[in-house]
């Protein structure tokens, strides 16, 4: 992404984790530990998932069919770590386009492929043979058309089409919604979104909006989401309305940190990724954990948050075919599925019963919860670093009311040092998170 999405300090709200209002999640898939950024459906059922590496060209895109059989589609795409901004770039989304080719959307960084957008051909992928590099059939320069405008940096980060074919970037680094246009094969800007004043006494004096999406609406203008810059204020994130032309108009206003959009199947309204709230400057300085979120825009303004219960942060969400909702969670490298469809069904894990006390602890913590049917049973802590502090296999549980208890010592018996920590209770693929303060 733009400008220090950090993962290198966090910390908790203790109320980010209240589930009684929405849809507990689900962890549909796991294991995905190199930068979860992107993920999206094909006409099959297929949710097609990008990781943007650890720095070392090494960003991969996976499938996963119906059944959750992954199978790894392409590696070895570009991936950059950027030290000055302490986050990694690289590959960001996958989309399937007409007569069988995928575009890969590919970020700031210092790969010859980096700031480009790249198609490749699917029917030239063998399961068990990923595609490479070596596959790409067509590479799109935007990268270099923004430097030759004169901007110093370029990041494109999301993709999306009118109805003549013609590609619209959300570049993240020009902070500008840039045209491709399919007949030409040129390059246009369509508007460059300006800096604002920053109102807070730290930080530089204009912040940038950081363009993030640009979703077709269905009148055939678009929607642009925003990130906005350090110091990533909270609630000065906007939702836009953008023609063609470039005009330019506020839609919505006062979110933070946005990184995705999409439209609900279901009843056709708009919904954000709240990708997580910066924490203070003088004590956090870092996005909270926690505090990601799928909003809903409803038309008569008034917004309905439908996902939360993230344990980590979230740069993306899809929907699939039937109006389920699917989450990226980057920290802890899981997607998590939210029934839209069915919301009075609770998951094997009730989450409401789920309770730490006392908390805060001087030693010993009490985590209880039920369980509405059969389920393995996992406790883990983590620090604010997002490390794995200690951890506890319960085994397989029946159904029923159980308690853990936690001792405050780490995976070899020492004493942790106090501060905050964050409990993940899974029971099968239901999961529930919060926080621990531990004092002495």
């Amino acid at each position: 992404m733009k400008k220090q999405l950090l993962l290198s300090a966090f910390t908790l709200c203790i109320g980010s984790f209240s589930l009684q209002a929405q849809v507990a999640p689900v962890i549909y898939s796991q294991g995905h530990n190199k930068g979860l950024i992107g993920i999206n459906f094909d006409a099959g059922g297929n949710l097609w998932v990008t990781e943007n590496g650890t720095g070392n060209d090494d960003a991969q895109i996976t499938i996963i069919d119906p059944a959750g059989n992954k199978t790894l589609f392409m590696s070895g795409l570009p991936s950059t770590y950027i030290q000055a901004a302490g986050e990694v770039v690289g590959a960001y989304r996958t989309y399937q386009r007409p007569d069988n080719k995928v575009l890969i959307v590919v970020g700031e960084g210092s790969n010859a492929k980096s700031e480009t957008l790249l198609l490749v051909d699917k029917s030239a992928f063998t399961p068990g043979t990923p595609l490479t590099m070596a596959n790409v059939e067509k590479t799109i320069e935007h990268g270099k058309f923004i430097h030759a405008q004169g901007f110093v940096q370029s990041n494109p980060f999301n993709v999306e089409w009118d109805a003549d074919g013609n590609i619209y970037t959300a570049d993240a680094g020009a902070n500008s919604i840039v045209k491709w246009d399919k007949t030409t094969e040129q390059f246009s800007i369509v508007k460059t979104i300006d800096r604002f004043p920053n109102p807070l006494p730290f930080g530089p004096p204009m912040v940038d909006p950081v363009p993030t999406k640009v979703l077709r609406k269905p009148d055939g203008t678009f929607h642009v989401s925003q990130l906005t810059g350090f110091p990533f204020i909270q609630g000065a994130a906007n939702v836009y309305n953008l023609d063609a032309a470039g005009n330019l108009s506020v839609f919505a206003a006062g979110f933070s940190c946005l990184t995705d959009m999409a439209f609900d199947p279901r009843d056709g309204n708009l919904c954000v990724m709240q990708f997580g709230v910066f924490g203070p400057v003088d004590s956090t300085l870092n996005f909270i954990l926690g505090s990601a979120a799928v909003i809903k825009i409803m038309p008569d303004g008034s917004r309905d948050t439908i996902a939360q219960g993230i344990g980590g942060l979230a740069p993306s969400f899809t929907f699939d075919a039937a109006g389920n909702l699917y989450v990226a969670d980057l920290v802890f490298g899981q997607i998590l599925k939210y029934d839209l469809l069915s919301d009075a069904k609770e998951t094997a894990l009730v989450q409401t019963s789920v309770k730490a006390y006392p908390n805060p602890a001087t030693d010993r913590v009490t985590i209880e919860y039920e369980l509405t049917e059969s389920a393995p049973v996992m406790l883990e802590i983590f620090d604010l670093n997002g490390r794995r502090v200690a951890g506890s296999d319960e085994g397989q549980k029946s159904p029923g009311a159980y308690a853990v208890r936690w001792n405050g010592t780490d995976a070899s018996g020492r004493s942790i040092a106090p501060g905050m920590y964050v409990y993940r209770l899974t029971a099968g693929s239901a999961l529930a998170s919060g926080l621990i303060q531990m004092v002495r």
